[in-house]
C-alpha cells in the first residue's frame, strides 16, 4: 500500500469520526460537505508526486494562484463570520446573517474557496482519474451549498431570500448591496442557484 494511499485512508477516517454526526443527517449540509472533503484529499493524495514537476511551468504557476487565492478567500470568509456570524462554534452555526465583507459580494466564499482549492492540485498533474476527482469534487460542494441555502432560508426567512437575489453564489455576477433586515443588522454567508444568483444541530448555521 502506497503511502499517499494510507494518508488518504487514514484522513477520511478522520473526517468521518469529527463529522460523525453530520454522516447521520444526509439531509444536512454537512453529510456532503465531507465528501467534498474527501474528494480534496483524494485529489491532494494522488497528486502528491506531481506537486513540484516543472515548477516554472504555466500549469503550476496556474496551480499554484488557485491554491494561494483559495487560502486568501478561506481566511477572509473564515474571519468575516467569526466577527459577523457570532457562530456557537469556530464558524457555524451561525445566528446572524453576514451579508457584508466578501459576504456583500457572494454567498458562499468558503465553498468557493473550497472549489479553486480542488482545481489548484487536479492542475498539478491532469488526466482522466484527477478529472473525474475534480468533476466529483465540485458536485459535492455544490450540493453542499444547496443544502446549506434550503436551511439558512428556514433559519432565516425573508431577510435571507432579499439577501439571495442580490448575491451570486460563487462568482459576483449581478450582485448589489443587500437590504438591511427590518429586524437588525444583518449579518451570515450563503442561497437559490449557487452558481448564479461541539454538540450542535448539524442543520443549523452555516459556513459557506
Amino acid at each position: 500500500m502506497s503511502p499517499s494511499l494510507i494518508v488518504f485512508l487514514l484522513g477520511a477516517l478522520g473526517l468521518a469520526v469529527v463529522w460523525r454526526r453530520h454522516l447521520a443527517a444526509p439531509s444536512t449540509h454537512g453529510f456532503y460537505r465531507y465528501f467534498a472533503f474527501v474528494g480534496i484529499l483524494a485529489l491532494a493524495c494522488r497528486q502528491a508526486l506531481a506537486w513540484f514537476q516543472d515548477p516554472v511551468s504555466f500549469r503550476q504557476l496556474t496551480s499554484w494562484l488557485l491554491l494561494a487565492s483559495s487560502l486568501a478567500l478561506a481566511l477572509t470568509a473564515g474571519a468575516t463570520l467569526r466577527r459577523l456570524g457570532r457562530p456557537a462554534g469556530a464558524i457555524e452555526p451561525t445566528k446572524a446573517l453576514v451579508t457584508e465583507g466578501i459576504y456583500r459580494h457572494i454567498r458562499h466564499p468558503l465553498y468557493a474557496s473550497l472549489i479553486l482549492l480542488a482545481a489548484g492540485a487536479w492542475l498539478k498533474q491532469v488526466d482522466w482519474i484527477s478529472t473525474a476527482l475534480m468533476v466529483g469534487t465540485f458536485l459535492a460542494v455544490l450540493a453542499t451549498a444547496r443544502t446549506e441555502e434550503r436551511e439558512l432560508e428556514a433559519q432565516f426567512g425573508d431577510a435571507y431570500l432579499s439577501y439571495r437575489r442580490q448575491t451570486g453564489g460563487f462568482l459576483p455576477f449581478g450582485t448589489a448591496r443587500p437590504t438591511p433586515s427590518p429586524n437588525g443588522p444583518s449579518d451570515a454567508g450563503p442561497a437559490s442557484s449557487p452558481l448564479r444568483d461541539a454538540r450542535r444541530d448539524p442543520r443549523q448555521g452555516h459556513e459557506g
